[in-house]
């Protein structure tokens, strides 16, 4: 490992909405600091961070990916996570092991949904945060505006410590305002030449200049005593009083960049350096002994004991599991054996990597403010915790979003459906928001994503890590009948071809019963009418031929059946006649109760911004829905309780998305059975009738 010691090391996350800039901007990291010799380009495939070949292919991270440069007195591990909402699972796995996150805006998109839902779940989880404004290279934009939209939007303390002197094609210099400096740039070089500030520029630097230092006074009483009784305020002070309201969340530095032209982003590496913290200036970090319920706080350390977090795991056909942890305390060391929290055992370590992208390098030893990965330890999952053998202790879990998006999967070859299960179940590993489901009722594998774009990648690596292809297609619904009325029926089952034969004769009532009842039989039988030995067996012919109505062949539920009358034979009669005698009886009987069919309806509870209101109420009475309250929430927020179909339920994650620009949520459950409409049922009845005729 790198000879820098602990306080001199710097844990960084890069987070945004998709097209934010984020992986150009790491690579400006790696190139400024001499780690690479060239400026790789999303546009020419040859980033460190985008090196899968589904994120070359498609332009984008879908993975987060662990970066290491050092930088004058400082070694920064960075990591750089997917910015499509989709992928929001992968962004606050990052958010859980960095100590300091750069938020980059695109000047001209602004908030995205996805940095939305990052900032609230920072300010739930305060981590030390810069705001980096990219992209100032864009024609038609404005610093200025697009600083106070951000901080209007998602009420942070947004202070700017470097401003464009222009933008546009034109931007190639930045001011610092703290060090009154300007910076220029030319061809991409690593560094920015130093020079006055503009005359031109002046007035407005110091309008900002005391803007800024107001920011910094107002997190320091003391300071903020000297500064109003007018008293000179030393630049030392300043530094360190910023330093202190950057780990304690109160204020956000703003910077100005293009990562595109590489403008601007040396002042950011500098400031990381000289304002985030290093992993012995973090919170003390909370903990609980292993099988215990009371939580600790644990001050990391070099010394400490061994304290790690599994942030992410790879699942590589060839190369096996690859699990990748942050250490928060100690020092851990190859050859040596380590407790794991999820399986509750130990396990030796024989060989640790250091990741660069894609690249690996061995590591005899790693400690505290390290990212580090071992291989082939089956027994480590995500979130899991990484201990000493002699005091096992576990930190919170993450906790991640619900996945909300279903599809049906099947192969495309037959003879491919185990092969489906591994590949999945391997993925599954990869990513806590991806689960799958055997669903008995429709009887198909279900898998469930975040959005369509989540399932897509799923797709893709089915086929490019497993070599399996597969179709998704929407779930069946799992519809189900019932009767509306009372019916009374009777069936005399009768066979004879020589020898023995068969008689059964059963006299049947069937009743409804209310919603989520089930099946119910009684028998009222007296007189011996029929033996007590065969009505077992009409139980058990009705309980067969329920598993499919005669409307469209789908269980019949919430009903009952009372036996109350036959006759039998005491040669011919079994218990297989019988049974036959039952089930024919319920099929007949059930044509005469009218028949219908019931449909699953889903409970919603949506969250989305005031605004989207009238769209959603719409949306939701379109789709056959029922609004059951509206109350409002923190942030100008709304939350809605609907129930809908659960056919209309499937593609709910999309439309939402689409109405709400992503910044609506939603989690579901099953409510009840509700009859299907007439004019929807008929049609199913004969799609089935017609799939029957087929067969």
């Amino acid at each position: 490992m790198s000879s820098t010691n602990t306080a001199g090391k710097r844990v960084v996350g890069l987070v945004s909405g998709n097209g934010g800039g984020k992986t150009s901007l790491a690579e400006c990291f790696l190139f400024n600091s001499g780690t690479i010799n060239r400026l790789g380009k999303i546009e020419t495939k040859n980033t460190v961070s985008d090196y899968s070949p589904i994120e070359t292919k498609k332009g984008f991270s879908i993975s987060s990916s662990i970066m290491h440069y050092h930088w004058k007195n400082s070694e920064v591990s960075l990591i750089d996570a997917p910015g499509y909402m989709d992928f929001l699972g992968q962004a606050l796995s990052v958010l859980k092991v960095v100590d300091g996150v750069l938020l980059v805006i695109d000047v001209k998109s602004g908030l995205q949904a996805a940095t939305e839902r990052i900032i609230e779940y920072l300010k739930e989880n305060p981590k030390p945060a810069f705001c980096i404004i990219n992209k100032l290279d864009q024609e038609n934009v404005n610093f200025t505006s697009a600083v106070e939209e951000i901080r209007s939007a998602s009420g942070l303390n947004l202070v700017p410590i470097t401003i464009p002197v222009a933008e546009g094609e034109k931007f190639n210099s930045v001011i610092d305002l703290l060090l009154n400096q300007q910076y220029n740039y030319k061809g991409g070089a690593a560094q920015g030449t130093k020079s006055a500030v503009d005359d031109i520029k002046k007035s407005e630097v110091e309008a900002y200049h005391s803007s800024l230092v107001e920011s910094i006074v107002e997190t320091n009483d003391e300071l903020l005593n000297k500064y109003l009784e007018g008293e000179t305020i030393e630049s030392s002070s300043i530094n360190a009083v910023l330093k202190s309201a950057v780990s304690e969340c109160k204020v956000v530095p703003v910077f100005a960049v293009s990562s595109g032209k590489n403008v601007g982003v040396d002042i950011v590496m500098d400031y990381i350096n000289s304002l985030l913290p290093s992993p012995l200036e973090i919170k003390a970090l909370t903990v609980t002994e292993a099988g215990k319920t009371e939580k600790t706080e644990l001050k990391p350390s070099e010394q400490g004991p061994v304290l790690a977090y599994v942030f992410k795991t790879m699942a590589d056909p060839y190369i096996g599991k690859l699990s990748i942890f942050r250490i928060f305390s100690g020092t851990l060391k190859t050859g040596a054996s380590y407790y794991i929290s999820g399986s509750k055992s130990s396990h030796k370590f024989t060989n640790m990597f250091k990741l660069q992208g894609k690249e690996q390098s061995d590591a005899a030893e790693a400690s505290c403010g390290d990212i580090i990965a071992v291989s082939k330890i089956t027994d480590i999952s995500n979130d899991d915790t990484i201990t000493s053998l002699d005091k096992p202790i576990e930190m919170e879990k993450t906790i991640y979003p619900e996945p909300s998006f279903p599809r049906a999967i099947l192969p495309v070859s037959k003879g491919d459906e185990e092969k489906i299960s591994m590949g999945l179940s391997r993925l599954v590993e990869e990513d806590p928001t991806l689960k799958m489901e055997l669903n008995l009722e429709v009887h198909q594998n279900i898998v469930w994503g975040m959005g369509d774009l989540h399932l897509s990648v799923i797709k893709e690596n089915l086929k490019e890590k497993f070599d399996i292809d597969v179709v998704m297609s929407e779930p069946d619904v799992a519809y189900k009948e019932t009767i509306r009325k009372d019916a009374k029926t009777e069936y005399k089952y009768k066979k004879q071809s020589g020898g023995r034969g068969q008689y059964g004769h059963v006299f049947i009532e069937l009743k409804p019963l209310k919603s989520g009842e089930g099946f119910k039989f009684e028998d009222t039988i007296f007189g011996g009418a029929i033996p007590k030995n065969y009505i077992p067996s009409v139980e058990k012919g009705i309980k067969e031929a329920l598993q499919s109505g005669v409307l469209a062949g789908y269980p019949v539920v919430d009903f009952l059946v009372n036996l109350y009358d036959g006759s039998f034979h005491t040669v011919d009669s079994s218990d297989m006649a019988f049974k036959i005698a039952g089930s024919m009886a319920f099929k007949k009987g059930m044509s005469e109760a009218n028949p219908v069919i019931l449909e699953p309806i889903i409970e919603l509870e949506i969250t989305v911004p005031e605004k989207y209101m009238g769209d959603i109420i719409g949306d939701i009475n379109s789709k056959r829905g029922k609004i059951i309250t509206m109350n409002p929430a923190p942030n100008k927020m709304q939350v809605i309780r609907a129930t809908i179909p659960q056919s209309e339920s499937f593609n709910y994650s999309v439309d939402l998305k689409s109405i709400t620009q992503g910044r609506g949520q939603f989690s579901q459950k099953f409510s009840h059975y509700d009859e299907l409409p007439a004019h929807l049922a008929q049609p199913l009845i004969d799609k089935k009738k017609e799939e029957k005729e087929k067969e």
